[in-house]
């Protein structure tokens, strides 16, 4: 059942539409220049995923992107370690199946922390949003290189979630323009982008194509 922090948490969270997840072994340039030019671009929220770097130098640099997604108003996402979301005040912790369970991480964060959680089958959509998650990932749903041990998972999961599923979710997994239009046809109205946008040779404005088409395609699927 959804209690009334999940409603209220639900409700900031609402008006995250392009979330975009930025790692240094693939945006093409410094992440920093990367994270300004993805918020000048129209991103909603960040995702800082560094799964292999010294948490030292994990935590300084999520200490800079706290400083520009809060001058910027955007939300920002630390993937995993939840000392340091705790640490540098992030507004969220994003967590995986094989991760600390979300009990943990909820005695570790602060109480306003919004918490998500990758899902890949609809028993772990139904576990999350039972145990209290702020929001849940749905995907890969298609192939990525960014999480090649999970197989895709498909469209018809997304579909399950939109019919099944009252938290918040965010599709994700090479979401690309190219396939954008099946995603939101299946229910994905918050798409989750990585290599599609950090690895572009303009990331601004791939940015603020993804924006436009997202809007564009969910308000004429509504």
């Amino acid at each position: 059942m959804t209690n009334t922090r999940n409603q209220n948490i639900s409700g900031n969270f609402s008006h995250i539409k392009l979330y975009v997840i930025i790692s240094s072994n693939l945006a093409k340039k410094n992440v920093l220049e990367t994270l300004e030019e993805v918020i000048q671009g129209g991103a909603d929220a960040v995702q800082l995923r560094e799964k292999n770097m010294p948490d030292g130098e994990y935590f300084s640099l999520a200490r800079e992107f706290k400083k520009i997604t809060t001058k910027s108003k955007i939300f920002f996402i630390v993937n995993d370690r939840a000392e340091i979301a705790r640490e540098v005040d992030a507004d969220g912790l994003h967590i995986g199946q094989s991760d600390i369970t979300l009990r943990t991480a909820r005695k570790i964060v602060k109480n306003d922390t919004i918490i998500g959680i990758s899902t890949h089958t609809i028993q772990q959509a139904r576990k999350a949003q039972k145990e209290g998650a702020d929001y849940i990932s749905v995907g890969p749903l298609f192939y990525t290189k960014t999480k090649d041990y999970e197989p895709p998972v498909g469209l018809n999961y997304l579909e399950q979630v939109k019919k099944e599923i009252t938290i918040p979710f965010v599709a994700i997994g090479s979401i690309n323009l190219g396939n954008i239009m099946r995603v939101v046809r299946a229910g994905g109205t918050r798409i989750a982008v990585c290599s599609a946008i950090i690895c572009s040779d303009n990331i601004r404005q791939m940015t603020s194509t993804f924006k436009t088409k997202l809007s564009i395609s969910t308000r004429s699927h509504l």
